[in-house]
């Protein structure tokens, strides 16, 4: 059973990213598209009845899931302290959909809202809801101004956050470092201005606030692990040497402790190009959902979450990715290959089992995603 609840204020394209992301015969409970089917000409500007008939069905329907414990995306603009709570005791994960005041604002005035939908956005950033730890129960109920209910919240609640994974395709430079016990890479754990599978793009200057607070200018002593596998020593494969973000993305260099049989292994791996992946584990400090656009010849161009400040944790290498525009650039040699000769490499695959960005091991650590 999982149970997500998009909160966003009015015009950040909650709809748009439940449309995106929501499995097919998963229930979806939205005001605007109740509104629509009761007989509403718009789904921004509802008349009673109707507008009372689709808040008793949304409401109505909520109860319902959370009751019988149904798969279900949930649209709740600005869910009240008691709401919160209710969902939290169901397990619910949270996703914030919060592009700004200002991208809000002039995305509502250029898809023609009203000056109650305007008033509502500014009353939303006035006083956003604080989307809690499900261990901090507290009350309180109010009102909507602008379909879905919009509630009062209390500021004692807090926002959890916790540890993302993203996957990237990205081939290892690697080669002996004299020692014995020791190899040398370097790769991409990161790619910027591309829409990975998983609906995310990642701006240049995302890992600037980490670099410099948590490792230094340089990039040194991030840990590096087999596929994330942070609970168990023998997977911890060494640090980095240097982490810095070019125009590219985010390149690291390191050394690969081969004194283990992991490490040994995991070189003979890149060496014969069986594994060409890199990723890394974070937190989201900024970001904020991009609505998609269409083209005056037709096109969609799709929306995308833009990540604009992340919190590194650690780099991984492993055999699953889900950005495959990455450039492989394995070309240099591990144990004994001549700098321009190539790794054997196997055709490319879309290896990521999920195109959902939070259905994974991060979905299941965390309890609020927080977009």
């Amino acid at each position: 059973m999982t149970i997500r609840i998009v909160v966003g204020p009015p015009a950040s394209g909650k709809t748009t990213y439940v449309d995106e992301h929501a499995e097919p015969d998963v229930l979806r409970v939205d005001y605007d598209a109740l509104a629509t089917t009761l007989g509403s000409a718009s789904p921004h500007v509802v008349n009673e009845p109707i507008r009372t008939a689709a808040g008793d069905a949304w409401h109505e329907i909520v109860d319902g899931v959370l009751d019988n414990a149904w798969d279900a995306w949930i649209i709740h603009t600005k869910p009240s302290v008691e709401d919160i709570d209710n969902y939290a005791a169901a397990g619910a994960q949270f996703i914030l959909i919060d592009p700004g005041i200002e991208q809000t604002l002039e995305q509502a005035e250029t898809d023609g809202r009203t000056d109650e939908t305007l008033d509502a956005i500014r009353a939303w950033y006035d006083d956003p809801p604080q989307l809690p730890d499900p261990q901090t129960p507290d009350t309180a109920d109010g009102d909507t101004a602008d379909g879905a209910p919009d509630d009062t919240t209390d500021k004692e609640h807090k926002t959890v956050t916790g540890m993302l994974t993203k996957t990237i395709r990205a081939d290892i430079k690697a080669a002996d470092t004299g020692s014995e016990n020791e190899t040398r890479f370097e790769g991409y754990a990161a790619v910027f201005d591309n829409i990975d599978l998983g609906g995310d793009v990642i701006r240049k200057g995302a890992f600037a606030k980490t670099l410099s607070e948590r490792y230094g200018e340089s990039g040194a002593g991030i840990p590096v692990y087999w596929n994330h596998d942070v609970n168990d020593p023998f997977k911890n494969l060494g640090v980095t040497s240097k982490a810095y973000e070019d125009e590219h993305g985010l390149k690291v260099e390191g050394a690969i402790d081969t004194s283990t049989e992991l490490g040994r292994q995991v070189a003979k791996l890149l060496k014969e190009g069986r594994v060409q992946q890199m990723s890394f584990a974070y937190d989201i400090e900024d970001a904020g959902w991009i609505d998609g656009t269409k083209g005056d010849d037709g096109d969609y161009e799709p929306g995308y979450y833009e990540l604009r400040s992340l919190d590194l944790f650690e780099v991984s290498i492993c055999p699953i990715g889900c950005n495959q525009q990455t450039e492989v650039s394995a070309k240099k040699a591990m144990l004994g290959l001549d700098a321009d000769e190539q790794p054997t490499t196997q055709e490319n695959k879309n290896t990521c089992p999920d195109a959902f960005p939070r259905r994974s091991l991060a979905a299941r650590r965390l309890q609020l995603i927080n977009l």
